[in-house]
Order: C-alpha cells, then sequence, then structure tokens
C-alpha cells in the first residue's frame, strides 16, 4: 500500500461519520462497514497488503477469538471521531466514540500497512493496547494487551508518483480484481497439486491390485495341491519334502515342501482360503478406490471452477477435520460455511442416506431432471442467505456433471420431499436457481 494512496483513501473515509459493522473475513482482513451502506476490506497481509471493495459475500469462517470480540464490542455502531494517515507513515489511523449504557467509550483502530510488521492494532482512548491482530516483542515495541502502544516514528518515504482517485468505487474494485486474481490462482494452483498428488496415489493403489479371476485360480490349485497331499498321506513320510504325485487326470504334479506333508497341506487350505476370500473382496477395494478416485477429480474440477478464494477454502481448507472418526466418509462429503454444514452425496448410498438422516427444515438440492448428486444444506432454522443457496447449488451441479454449461438447480425443504425407493424421490414446493459453469 502506498503512502500517497493511503491518504487519498484517507480523505475519502473522512466523511462517513459511523461505523456500522465491523467483522475479520478472512484471518487477517477486516470488513468495516461505513454509515450509509459503504463497506471495505482492509487486507492486513503482510506480502499482498491493501484496501478494496469485495463482491464475495460467502464468509466461510466464523471468527470468535478475542481479537474480533474487542473489535466488535469497541467499534459497531461506534461514531467517527477522526480517520488520518500518521505522517510519513503507512498507518491509517482511526478514532472512535462509542455511546455506552453509562460513560462514552473511545477507542483507536490502527492499520498498520508497514510491511514486515502489518498490523491491526486497537487501543483505548489513552493508548493502552486492548487487542492486535498479531502480538510480538522487538527492540523498538512490544505489541501486546495491556502495553503502551509506541506510534512508529516518521521516515523519508521513496515511492513513484501515485495517480490521483477520481472514482473511488472503481479503484476499491480494480484493487479487489488485481487482488483476488493473483490470490485465487496462488492457491489453485496449490489446491490441484495436493489433489493431483492424492489421485496419483490413488491410481498407483488401484493399478497395484491383484486380478481377481487370478487369485481364485491361485485359491484352486493350492486347494487341488493340499487335496492331493491329503489324498496319499498314507504312502508319506514325514520327512518327505520333494514329492511327485499323480493328479486326477493323469499328470504329474511336482510339489516341494516346506514342512512335513500333513503340515503342508493345512497350511495350503489355509493360504486357499485366504486367497479366495481376497478374491472376494478385490471388486469392492476395486469399486472404493474408484469412487475416491472420481469424487477427488469432481473436487478438482470444483476448484478449476472456483471464482473465489473462500469457494476453493471451503472445498478443500488448509486443515479439514479429522476424518478418522467421520461416520460414512466413504458415502458422504460435509463442507462448512460459518455456521453452516453442507453435505454432498458421493454416491447412490450417499444420496439414500443424506435422505434419511436429513431433518425436516434442511434444505434439499437437485438438479432438474437429471440424475444428480443430493446436497443437503442444514439450517438449524437459520436464514438463508442467497450466496449460500447458490453455493450449495453450484457443489450440487459441480459433483453432478463435469459438461461446462447452464443448469437449473431444485430447492426445497426436506419436509417437501418424499422418498420413493432409496435415492429416488418426489418433491414439491420447491425453488430454483440457475447454475453456470
Amino acid at each position: 500500500m502506498k503512502y500517497k494512496i493511503l491518504t487519498q483513501i484517507s480523505e475519502f473515509l473522512s466523511k462517513f461519520k459511523k461505523i456500522t459493522n465491523v467483522k475479520r473475513v478472512e484471518d487477517c482482513a477486516l470488513c468495516i462497514s461505513f454509515e450509509p451502506k459503504y463497506e471495505l476490506v482492509f487486507d492486513l497481509n503482510k506480502t499482498n497488503s491493501n484496501i478494496y471493495k469485495s463482491s464475495s459475500n460467502l464468509q466461510t469462517k466464523e471468527y470468535k477469538a478475542p481479537f474480533d470480540v474487542t473489535l466488535k464490542k469497541r467499534l459497531n455502531s461506534a461514531k467517527i471521531d477522526k480517520i488520518e494517515v500518521l505522517p510519513n507513515n503507512r498507518i491509517l489511523k482511526i478514532q472512535t466514540t462509542l455511546s455506552g449504557s453509562y460513560k462514552l467509550i473511545k477507542s483507536i483502530l490502527y492499520l498498520e500497512f508497514t510491511g514486515r510488521f502489518t498490523n491491526i492494532i486497537l487501543t483505548d482512548e489513552n493508548g493502552v493496547i486492548l487487542e492486535a491482530l498479531r502480538h510480538f516483542e522487538n527492540d523498538l515495541r512490544a505489541i501486546k494487551v495491556g502495553k503502551k502502544l509506541i506510534e512508529l516514528e516518521p521516515f523519508n518515504i521513496k515511492e513513484n508518483e501515485s495517480p490521483i482517485i477520481t472514482d473511488f468505487d472503481k479503484f476499491f474494485e480494480g484493487e479487489f480484481d488485481k487482488l483476488k486474481n493473483k490470490k485465487l490462482e496462488e492457491l489453485r494452483a496449490i489446491k490441484i497439486a495436493n489433489l493431483d498428488k492424492k489421485i496419483a496415489l490413488l491410481n498407483e493403489n488401484l493399478n497395484s491390485l491383484e486380478s481377481k479371476d487370478e487369485l481364485e485360480l491361485k485359491s484352486k490349485d493350492l486347494a487341488l495341491r493340499a487335496n492331493l497331499l491329503i489324498a496319499n498321506l498314507y504312502l508319506l513320510n514325514d520327512h518327505d519334502r520333494d514329492i511327485s504325485l499323480k493328479g486326477a487326470n493323469g499328470e504329474m504334479l511336482n510339489l516341494s515342501l516346506q514342512n512335513s506333508p500333513k503340515i503342508s497341506a493345512n497350511e495350503m487350505f489355509k493360504e486357499s482360503k485366504k486367497l479366495k476370500q481376497k478374491a472376494a473382496g478385490i471388486e469392492l477395494q476395486r469399486q472404493n478406490l474408484t469412487q475416491k478416485i472420481e469424487f477427488l477429480s469432481k473436487l478438482k474440477n470444483a476448484i478449476l471452477l472456483s471464482r473465489d478464494t473462500n469457494e476453493i477454502n471451503t472445498l478443500l481448507p488448509k486443515k479439514s477435520k479429522s476424518k478418522a472418526n467421520v461416520k460414512n466418509i466413504d458415502l458422504i462429503e460435509n463442507f462448512y460455511i460459518g455456521e453452516f454444514k453442507i453435505s454432498v452425496g458421493k454416491n447412490e448410498k450417499g444420496n439414500a442416506l443424506l435422505l434419511k438422516e436429513a431433518k425436516k427444515d434442511d434444505f434439499w438440492f437437485h438438479l432438474k431432471d437429471i440424475p444428480s448428486s443430493h446436497v443437503l444444506l442444514k439450517t438449524n432454522k437459520q436464514n438463508l442467505s442467497e450466496d449460500l443457496i447458490n453455493f450449495a447449488a453450484k457443489l450440487c451441479v459441480t459433483f453432478s456433471t463435469s459438461e461446462r454449461g447452464s443448469y437449473v438447480v431444485d430447492y426445497t425443504k426436506k419436509q417437501n420431499v418424499k422418498v420413493v425407493n432409496g435415492a429416488f424421490v418426489n418433491y414439491v414446493n420447491y425453488k430454483s436457481v440457475g447454475i453456470k459453469i
């Protein structure tokens, strides 16, 4: 963030008289709503700090840390007393007053676009730190709760000439587009590489599976040899190891044993049984691996189609919930947006299970007149935003087809869905939303 750009933004913001709402929308990004109805995101990322207007209202995470609680408590509905840029410093200082029950509560918000030590700091009127995005201590200053904030000294800023901003809406939207496209492509590349590794490993496991026919053939051959040994035990001695026996069709079979003929026969029977069981389960294993590959491929396609970093982080979060104890992981995939959970059926059994476990007020999504994955949006009786409905509908499309085009997704409450058989249903009182991928 250039100093001369920041000073122009400060002058622009000085026309606003009140902060209606403050919330964190990303780990290092703060969304501030100014009255009347002007919303900006202050992105205090160390490498790409900026100020912009976001076109996305899909918040994937609800932040409830002490930092967030303190910001809301002190700044929501607060009157703006003064907005300025500290002289020769890339620091935006916002002074506010909140009318409390018994007294006026004064606060100062520092948005420091200072490179390595970029930060968001909230102090009281005396400059005592109440909270900060990043806590640290060095030779220059200590950013810790309860410490007096030492404002950074002015310095000689050397930067290229900055254009005069004549249209702030256009400027903020342009900054968002530049930042969004860069962050989007970087994040997309990381997630796709991660998925490609998982898909490659699953394909390797799939290709390494033995043939069902070969396993059954080995099982029959071992059983035949074991039976032949048992039938000829009266002719054999316990110390016999290299044996030639005549088969049922008159052919000679040469056997090289590690143990006595009787023990070897029992070992062959056991191994034959294991191979038979393995052959019976090999197709199920192959099917499971194939379904996992198909699902990850659909997830990869969904990420390729995403136009927003929040969408990508919802589809493949940094820290996914531990799947070791997740029920029905091979049937259902869960995605989380704030307090909402969206579940997608991975196959027919998963679709049927979603229908079975859904509550009457949950919203159910399905492609119109086309076989598709079932999607369930758990509401906890909360109102659904248009962005949330569109996201759930988009999940329904991307996990149902890889074909680009325009689709219609029907959605309704589960109480309006009647299960006919398995995952086949009839439904009424529905609405529809168009999705293009």
